[in-house]
Formats: structure tokens, C-alpha cells, sequence
């Protein structure tokens, strides 16, 4: 908007007001024009879908190699009480990549449990038994996950992972 002058308002000026159409590049790119939408190439979906499924693939892949080295890193902070709490950086850390993809290709309980797991291994001080044994039912639902190909919230199943994680995660707050 711009104000040119500020003459024949009582107290204001007089406005004029410049309006400058863009043209819509994303309409021109598909075969619209002004007033009519385009329309996206079948083969160009089909060429995008093909690739998404590809990734979803080697998503998974890559999942399987995070949760084994997560696992390993868990294991390595149960045996290293020394430096447990720099081997439990690792497994947020990775644990966090899980987290955010999950959810991109359709694994919502899979990140659902790395954050809920995340969230315990936010402020470590001093990591107890008790949370190494939350951290590592958790990890151990990550694994059902991935094992069973659980979609979506899980079903039933999926239902009675979370509700036996919550348990877990309460019975350690009530201990701290």
C-alpha cells in the first residue's frame, strides 16, 4: 500500500492505493490460465508417487539401522554407569531422527514412543535404574513397531503399547 498524498480527509490524507496482480506461476506451471485451474500431469503424479514409495522403503531400512544402534548405545549406558548419561545423549539424539520421520511415512505410534521416550531423557542428571528400565520399554515398543510394520495409532495393539508405556512412566514419576 502506498500513500501518495494527505490531502481531503478531515484530519487525513487522501490515500491512493496501488493493487499489483502477480501472475500466479503455480496455476502457468500446470496449463491454467487467468480464471481456469490447470491441471498436474498424470504422469508426473505418477513419476512423484513412485518416488515416495521409494522412500517410505528406504525409510524403513533406515529405521531398523537407528533402532539397532540405538539399541546399542542404550545397552552401552547400562553397562557404562560412568558415562551413562553421554550414552543416553545418543539415544535422544537418534531417537529424535526416528521421531520426526515417523510420522512422514505413516509410523504415528513410532513417534509417539521415541517423544514420549525423549521426554524423560530431556533432563538427565543422574539417570536411575528405574528410568533406564522406562527407556528401555520404550525402546522395546520402537522395535514392535518397526518389527510388526505398525501403521497408523496401531489399533488395539498399538492401544495396549501406549497404555503399558503410560503405566511405566507413572510409576517412575511416583518414585522420583
Amino acid at each position: 500500500m502506498t500513500d501518495k498524498s494527505d490531502k481531503g480527509l478531515p484530519g487525513k490524507g487522501t490515500r491512493v492505493v496501488e493493487i499489483i496482480e502477480l501472475p500466479n506461476k503455480l496455476r502457468a506451471k500446470v496449463g491454467g490460465a487467468a480464471g481456469k485451474p490447470g491441471q498436474i500431469d498424470p504422469a508426473a503424479i505418477d513419476r512423484a508417487s513412485r518416488h515416495v514409495a521409494r522412500m517410505a522403503e528406504a525409510h524403513q531400512a533406515q529405521t531398523r539401522i537407528d533402532l539397532t544402534t540405538l539399541q546399542a548405545a542404550f545397552e552401552q549406558a547400562k553397562r557404562d554407569a560412568e558415562h551413562r548419561v553421554q550414552h543416553l545423549r545418543k539415544v535422544y539424539k537418534i531417537s529424535d531422527g526416528i521421531m520426526t520421520l515417523g510420522r512422514t511415512f505413516g509410523y504415528n505410534l513410532l513417534s509417539d514412543f521415541a517423544n514420549s521416550m525423549n521426554h524423560f531423557l530431556v533432563d538427565l542428571e543422574n539417570p536411575t535404574d528405574a528410568l533406564l528400565t522406562v527407556v528401555g520399554l520404550h525402546i522395546d515398543a520402537m522395535h514392535v513397531v518397526v518389527r510388526d510394520d505398525i501403521k497408523g495409532d496401531g489399533g488395539e495393539l498399538g492401544q495396549a503399547l501406549t497404555k503399558s508405556l503410560a503405566l511405566a512412566r507413572a510409576k517412575l514419576i511416583h518414585k522420583r
